[in-house]
C-alpha cells in the first residue's frame, strides 16, 4: 500500500477507536449491548482490528508482506466475531458441542487463530503457553500421572472457547474491557493534560536541591503518578524521559539513574488506587472487597518507597552528589498554584472506590471525564478537539495491545479448570516443597519470575493466581496475603534479568547497558522483598489486627527497612568497611529483618542489634568510605 492509502487507514483507525471510547463510556453508564458475551465480542472485534492494522514498522518488502497478512486477520476477526454477535441467540441456546453446525466450528476456529495471532505478536512466550493450554486441553489423556485427564474432542474444545465464557469471553477478556480499558484511557488523559509534568515539577519543588534530588524526585514521582498510570513501562516512559537525564546530569551513573527509575516505577503498581488494576483483579478471584484489598496494601507500599528513598539518599551521600541548582529548583507555590486542578481526578478516584465503593469501571469512566473537564480550569493545560482526539486515540491503541495479549488467557484459564490442571499443579508445588512455607514462598517467587518474563503484570497476575495462590494457601497463608505476595513478585518480574523488560526500556532512556540497569535495579530492590516475605510472615503489614498493632507494626517495620537498606549499601552514619564494618551490616541486616518481622521478641532482639551497630558509629568509630575519600581528594586537586 502506498503511503496516502496508510494515512488513511490511520484516519479510520482514530474514527473507530473515538467510536468505541464513546461506545465504552456508554455501556458503563447503561449497560452491555445485548448480553455481555456480545458485548466482549465488538469489544474484541474492534480492538484486534485496531491492532492488526495500525501502522508497522521495517523495510517496504516486509511491510509489505506483513500488511497482507494484517489484513487477512483483520477480515478474520470481523468474520468470527461478527459472526458471534449475530448468532450469539442461537448459539447461546443450544444444548452443547454435538449441537454446532459447520459454520459454527469454522468461525470458531477462525476466532482461535486470530486471537493467537495477536497474543504471538505481543509475547512469544505468552503464545507458547497458550499452545501448550490447548494442547492439553485435546490430547492431555495420552499424558502419564498426574497429568493425564479424560481430554475433549475438537467441537467441544470450539463451543467453550469461541460461545462460553470459559473461553475467550473469560475473565481475562473481561478484566481488559472493563478495568483496564477505562484506566488506560484514564492514563492517556492524565498525560495530555500534563499531570506528569506538575506532579514531577513539584516533587523538584520539594526535594530537588537535596543530595541527589533529583533522584529523590523520581521516587516520589512515579509514587505519585504511577498510582494512576498503572503501568511500570507506561511510568517508566511518562517520569523516566524527565528524571533520568536530570539524575546523569546530577553526577548518577547511567545505569544507576534508570535503576532508580525502574524500582520508583515498579513500586507504583503496589501503590492504590489503582494499582495496576491488581487490586480489581484481585477481587475477581478472591470475593474480596476492593477497598479491603487496598487497605492491606497501603503500609507495605510505603515500606518499598521508604527503603527506595533510603537507597537513594545513601547512593547520593556515596557518591558526593548533589541537588539541582538554586535557579533550577520551581517555586511550589506557583507550581500548586498553577497545577493545583490536577490533583482532582485522583482524590476523586480514591473517593469513589473507597468511600462510595463504585464500581472500578464507573469511577474510572467519571474520573477521565473530571479529568477533561478540569483540565479547562487553566490555559496550559485545556484541551481543543484535536487533543481530545489524540488522547482517545491513544488510550484505546493502548487498550488494544494489552487486549491482544489477555484474551489468549482464555486458552490458559480453560486448560487449568475445564481438565482439573489446578489441583494437580497445587499438589506439583506442595511436593516439590515438602509443604513447608518458607520453601513455598521460594518455589512461588521463582515461577513468578519465570511466567512473568515480558508479560504485562495484570496477565503475569492471573497466571499466578491460577497456578500459584492455591499451593500458598494450602500451606496456610490467607488468601489476602497470598495474592498479594503474588502480585508483588509479578511486579518485579518486569526487572528481573534475563528478560527485564522494564529495565531495557528504563535503560534506552539513560543510554545504559540493560543488564547492568536490571541487576542493580534488582539489589536496590532487596529491602522491598524481605518486606514481601514478612508481610506473610506478619499480617499486621496488611492492617489485619487492631489499630495500635498495625501502627507499631509500621513503626518498627519502617526502622527495619531503613536498617535493611542501610546494612545492604554500607552504611549507617558513616561507612561500614572492613572486616569490622562488614560484621557491623551482617548484624545489622539481621537486627533489621527482626524489625520488620512483627512481634514483642523479634523486635526487641532486633532493636538491641540496630541500635548496637548505630551507638558505635555514633561514639566515634567511624570508617571513611574509599570512594568518597577519593572523589574528595580529586575535587581538592
Amino acid at each position: 500500500m502506498n503511503g496516502k492509502t496508510e494515512s488513511g487507514v490511520e484516519k479510520g483507525l482514530t474514527a473507530i477507536a473515538v467510536a468505541l471510547a464513546v461506545y465504552m463510556v456508554y455501556a458503563s453508564l447503561y449497560g452491555p449491548y445485548k448480553t455481555t458475551i456480545v458485548h466482549l465480542a465488538l469489544y474484541l472485534m474492534v480492538a484486534l482490528v485496531i491492532y492488526y492494522l495500525q501502522q508497522p514498522g521495517g523495510d517496504v518488502k516486509r511491510h509489505s508482506r506483513r500488511r497482507m497478512l494484517d489484513w487477512l486477520m483483520a477480515l478474520a476477526t470481523i468474520a468470527s466475531l461478527g459472526y458471534v454477535i449475530i448468532e450469539f441467540e442461537r448459539v447461546m441456546n443450544l444444548f452443547g458441542a454435538p449441537f454446532l453446525t459447520t459454520g459454527d466450528l469454522v468461525f470458531g476456529t477462525f476466532l482461535v487463530a486470530v486471537v493467537l495471532e495477536a497474543s504471538r505478536r505481543e509475547s512469544l512466550g505468552f503464545f507458547l503457553l497458550s499452545i501448550l493450554g490447548i494442547l492439553y486441553i485435546l490430547f492431555g489423556w495420552l499424558l502419564p500421572g498426574i497429568l493425564n485427564h479424560p481430554g475433549m474432542d475438537y467441537p467441544r474444545f470450539i463451543y467453550l472457547t469461541a460461545y462460553t465464557s470459559e473461553g475467550v469471553f473469560g475473565l481475562g477478556l473481561r478484566v481488559a474491557s472493563s478495568y483496564l480499558f477505562m484506566f488506560l484511557l484514564l492514563s492517556s488523559a492524565m498525560t495530555k493534560t500534563k499531570t506528569g509534568d506538575f506532579i514531577i515539577n513539584l516533587c523538584n519543588a520539594f526535594v530537588g536541591h537535596k543530595a541527589g534530588g533529583p533522584a529523590k524526585s523520581a521516587v516520589l514521582a512515579s509514587a505519585g503518578l504511577g498510582t494512576m498510570v498503572g503501568s511500570s513501562i507506561g511510568n517508566v516512559v511518562t517520569t523516566g524521559t524527565f528524571t533520568i537525564p536530570l539524575m546523569k546530569r546530577t553526577g548518577f551513573p547511567p545505569h544507576k539513574a534508570g535503576a532508580i527509575e525502574v524500582v520508583a516505577s515498579e513500586g507504583s503498581q503496589f501503590l492504590p488506587p489503582v494499582m495496576g488494576a491488581g487490586a480489581f483483579l484481585m477481587a475477581e478471584f478472591t470475593d474480596i472487597s476492593y477497598a479491603t484489598i487496598a487497605l492491606a496494601a497501603v503500609l507495605p507500599a510505603l515500606l518499598y518507597y521508604i527503603s527506595t528513598f533510603t537507597v537513594v539518599h545513601i547512593e547520593s551521600l556515596r557518591m558526593g552528589l548533589t541537588g539541582l541548582p538554586k535557579n533550577e529548583i520551581p517555586n511550589a507555590r506557583q507550581v500548586l498554584r498553577d497545577g493545583w486542578h490536577l490533583l482532582i481526578p485522583p482524590f476523586l478516584l480514591l473517593y469513589l472506590l473507597m468511600v462510595e465503593q463504585y464500581s472500578p469501571n464507573y469511577a474510572g469512566m467519571v474520573c477521565v471525564l473530571v479529568s477533561l473537564m478540569v483540565a479547562m480550569f487553566r490555559r496550559r493545560t485545556r484541551l481543543n478537539l484535536k487533543d481530545l482526539i489524540q488522547l482517545l486515540d491513544n488510550g484505546v491503541r493502548q487498550a488494544a495491545k494489552v487486549t491482544a495479549l489477555i484474551a489468549a488467557i482464555g486458552f490458559i484459564q480453560q486448560a487449568v479448570v475445564t481438565t482439573g490442571l489446578g489441583p494437580r499443579l497445587t499438589e506439583i508445588i506442595l511436593l516439590a516443597s515438602e509443604g513447608s512455607l518458607f520453601f513455598t514462598l521460594i518455589l512461588a517467587v521463582v515461577v513468578a519470575t519465570l511466567i512473568g518474563m515480558g508479560m504485562p503484570t495484570s496477565i503475569s497476575y492471573i497466571l499466578l493466581a491460577m497456578f500459584v495462590a492455591p499451593a500458598l494457601e494450602r500451606v496456610g497463608v490467607p488468601t489476602l496475603a497470598a495474592h498479594l505476595f503474588i502480585f508483588y513478585f509479578a511486579i518485579k518480574s518486569g526487572s528481573t534479568p534475563p528478560v527485564a523488560v522494564v529495565a531495557v526500556v528504563a535503560a534506552g532512556i539513560a543510554q545504559a547497558n540493560w543488564w547492568k540497569t536490571g541487576v542493580a535495579a534488582f539489589l536496590y530492590s532487596l529491602p522491598g522483598f524481605i518486606v514481601a516475605f514478612m508481610f506473610i510472615y506478619s499480617p499486621q503489614l496488611l492492617a489485619r489486627g487492631t489499630v495500635l498493632e498495625t501502627l507499631a507494626a509500621f513503626v518498627t517495620a519502617t526502622v527495619g527497612v531503613i536498617g535493611i537498606a542501610a546494612g545492604l549499601q554500607g552504611w549507617m552514619g558513616s561507612w561500614l568497611t572492613g572486616y569490622f564494618g562488614w560484621c557491623q551490616r551482617g548484624l545489622l541486616l539481621v537486627g533489621s529483618v527482626l524489625l520488620v518481622e512483627y512481634g514483642a521478641i523479634t523486635d526487641a532482639i532486633g532493636a538491641v542489634c540496630v541500635v548496637f551497630v548505630f551507638l558505635y558509629q555514633r561514639l566515634g568509630h567511624r570508617t571513611p568510605d574509599p570512594k568518597i575519600a577519593e572523589a574528595s581528594s580529586s575535587s581538592q586537586r
